[in-house]
């Protein structure tokens, strides 16, 4: 379990957020000083250092941001620009930019600014010095370049252009949908990134394997002129804006030459424009200022505080694009003017009844500005606006490999990486098949929660694992359970609350209960999109019958299992009542009966209980495992048990007995340290023989009695 995510996005949900400075506003008492106390051994001390970034147009080196010398150390303080900046430094332009030790390309560098100044030291490891880099290039053989000095009229320069065709582009004489991208040099290769690399080519290589998409991709360079070309709108610190005359580039010159050379689909609906930052500012006014020419827009953290025009803009122009398909993203830890203004457009749109159904908003609790985050939400905004391109299910090709890497006790561990999904964000699929494990029998299969937390301490966030691979092999060979194999889903952290969380539970809560919860979450960007229906689908409808299928598995009722801890302890509970045909038995370890971060007069836990009490499974044909600690996460647990002993006492099952246990364990924490200690008890509750148990002293085994 991710309980550091947990902690953060529950947190976010029930407590306000402190105030902060708005963006391109200065603020003396917010500030940062920069020291440079570590450079590369053949530094040359008598050359200049500046810091460069988004706050001033990623101009390589302005005078006035150049660092101060001090004893081999080199200093800047800056007075808050804008909540959340991104930066680097170099020895005065790009073409001496910092690099790591090895002189590869590193992403942007971030801070954000506190409520009373900061100082932080900073380690460069290398300069590029002028010279090419080391960074090999990762663009894949489908990009070529369109022209190296591709002529824009409008601005009376040019750029270069690259493009991207998809793997059947050769094979087929279809026509395809294009879209166009700004920041090129971050598009397609880390070689030519100067802040990260987007893998646009990668992603849609592996979209197309699996779900059959096929788009063309244009990227455009930026140029030293990227605050001017990428908005429409004057700023007091850039009045002169090319935006304009940029998308008119694109619209009027670049794209009849691309519907020329290129079997595309030149209708608006087929037709998107996508970016980042400023590249999202002018994706938005590309889409509203010519909507019959780019019917698609994904929009990445946009800078809307540029300037309030914006909104009067979008307001006049909402009724031209309704027919649009728009994707919005936004990270919460951009900044809370950054956030705040996406709110405002959506606002703008909710209030002027412009049609839901064409667009999506998504705030991402931990998402940050930098490329990395956009590119782990690329192909959620590529899947949502090419959704009519989709020509193939995802599960028609899913392919396992042994993940050689991982540190376990015994057995193996297969892989599904990110296995496709119609019902929820793809992720990755860990399969522990058990030593000496055999096609000529079969074995009972175990569906665990949080699979990155199981297996192997080495890769996990905490440093913690279950060892399910060390329990289960040593009950396994000593006769205690019956065979059985793990299939462990990994979780997703921005979103693993809302894909646990027991989604018809939260129906038994008062009207004005709801109306609050949804009131907070709103308040906090927090997303209250349950998504537990669509995750167990998932496990039901898709991964089941591909394991039953790929694997020597027994498929009854009888044989399948599920188990989890904290949320996952309440979605396995919520699995057994909404697939009482599915799963017969569950171990529900370390219940998060709060819900939430716990609070007083907390509602959930009764939600719950309501829940249950409805939809319990019969124990003639299901078997429940509960239980608990009494330190941190786990102390607010134990007052719940008496009432859950109640409601499955009211349903026919006995505390106990071999189909219902609730155990509290004193001393124990809310970590997988705890669990992996008793993890061999819900283990022998779940897998244990009913005949072999009969004979044994139940009570001593199970109670401690």
């Amino acid at each position: 379990m991710n309980y550091k995510f947990t902690i953060i996005a529950l947190s976010l949900l029930f407590f306000s957020c402190k105030g902060t400075q708005k963006d391109d506003n200065t603020d003396g008492k917010k500030s940062v000083t920069f020291i440079v106390t570590d450079l590369p051994a053949n530094h040359d001390f008598s050359k200049d250092l500046y810091i460069s970034g988004d706050f001033e147009g990623w101009s390589g080196g302005r005078p006035e941001l150049k660092l101060e010398k001090k004893n081999k150390t080199y200093q800047i303080t800056l007075p808050n620009h804008k909540e959340t900046i991104q930066y680097k430094f170099t020895l005065g332009t790009w073409e001496t930019v910092e690099l790591d030790e090895k002189r590869q390309n590193i992403e942007n560098r971030t801070y954000s600014f506190k409520e009373i100044p900061e100082t932080i030291k900073v380690s460069i490891g290398n300069w590029s010095n002028g010279s090419p880099n080391k960074t090999v290039s990762s663009k894949q053989p489908n990009v070529t370049t369109f022209a190296e000095n591709f002529k824009i009229p409008q601005l009376n320069t040019t750029r270069k252009i690259q493009v991207y065709l998809p793997p059947n582009y050769q094979t087929t004489k279809e026509s395809f949908p294009v879209l166009y991208m700004h920041d090129g040099q971050n598009v397609f290769d880390k070689a030519t990134s100067y802040s990260g690399e987007w893998e646009v080519d990668e992603i849609l290589n592996k979209l197309y394997q699996t779900h059959g998409l096929s788009v063309i991709v244009v990227a455009i360079d930026n140029s030293e002129n990227r605050m001017q070309e990428y908005t429409a709108w004057k700023h007091e610190k850039h009045p002169s804006p090319q935006g304009k005359q940029y998308i008119e580039f694109i619209a009027k010159t670049l794209k009849p030459a691309v519907d020329e050379t290129y079997r595309t689909k030149k209708d608006a609906k087929n037709t998107a424009i996508m970016g980042s930052s400023m590249g999202g500012l002018i994706s938005h006014y590309a889409a509203f200022a010519h909507p019959n020419i780019f019917g698609k827009a994904g929009i990445f953290s946009p800078s809307f505080w540029f300037s309030d025009d914006i909104f009067s803009f979008t307001e006049k122009q909402l009724a031209t694009a309704k027919n649009s398909h728009l994707y919005y993203l936004m990270g919460n830890k951009e900044g809370e003017q950054m956030v705040g203004n996406l709110q405002k457009m959506i606002s703008l749109f909710e209030k002027n009844k412009f049609p839901k159904a064409t667009y999506k908003v998504k705030f991402s609790p931990e998402g940050i500005h930098n490329e990395a985050f956009w590119r782990s939400e690329l192909k959620d905004a590529l899947l949502f606006l090419f959704s009519e391109d989709i020509k193939k299910q995802p599960s028609e090709k899913i392919e396992a490999t042994e993940v050689t890497t991982a540190k376990l006790y015994a057995g193996k561990l297969m892989r599904v990486v990110d296995f496709p999904s119609n019902y929820i964000v793809p992720r990755n699929v860990d399969v522990w098949l058990p030593e000496d494990y055999s096609t000529d029998k079969k074995y009972n299969v175990l569906y665990m929660h949080d699979g990155q937390m199981l297996y192997d301490a080495s890769t996990t966030w905490n440093k913690q694992e279950w060892k399910v691979d060390e329990v289960a092999t040593k009950l396994m060979s000593e006769g205690s359970v019956k065979d059985f194999i793990v299939v462990s889903p990994w979780n997703i952290a921005e979103i693993r609350w809302q894909d646990y969380f027991p989604q018809k539970a939260f129906d038994y809560l008062s009207a004005d209960v709801q109306k609050k919860f949804r009131e907070d979450a709103k308040k906090n960007n927090f997303s209250l999109q349950f998504n537990a229906d669509n995750y167990l689908k998932f496990l039901t409808e898709e991964l089941k019958p591909y394991i039953d299928t790929t694997y020597s598995v027994k498929t009854e009722r009888k044989h399948t299992f599920v188990a989890g801890s904290s949320m996952g302890g309440l979605i396995s509970m919520y699995a057994m009542c909404e697939y009482p045909k599915v799963f017969s038995a569950a171990a529900c370890i370390s219940t998060h009966w709060v819900g939430a971060q716990p609070m007083e007069n907390n509602p959930l836990p009764e939600a719950f209980f309501a829940y249950m009490d409805a939809n319990l499974p019969s124990p003639k044909t299901h078997r429940f495992y509960f239980d608990y600690g009494t330190e941190t996460l786990d102390k607010y647990y134990p007052q719940y048990a008496p009432k859950v002993d109640a409601i499955f006492k009211k349903k026919g099952y006995r505390d106990g007995s071999i189909n219902f246990l609730n155990r509290k364990f004193e001393g124990a924490d809310h970590s997988e340290n705890s669990w992996q200690k008793r993890l061999h008890i819900p283990f022998m509750f779940l897998f244990l023989d009913p005949k072999w148990a009969l004979e044994t002293d139940y009570q001593k085994l199970f109670l401690n009695k």
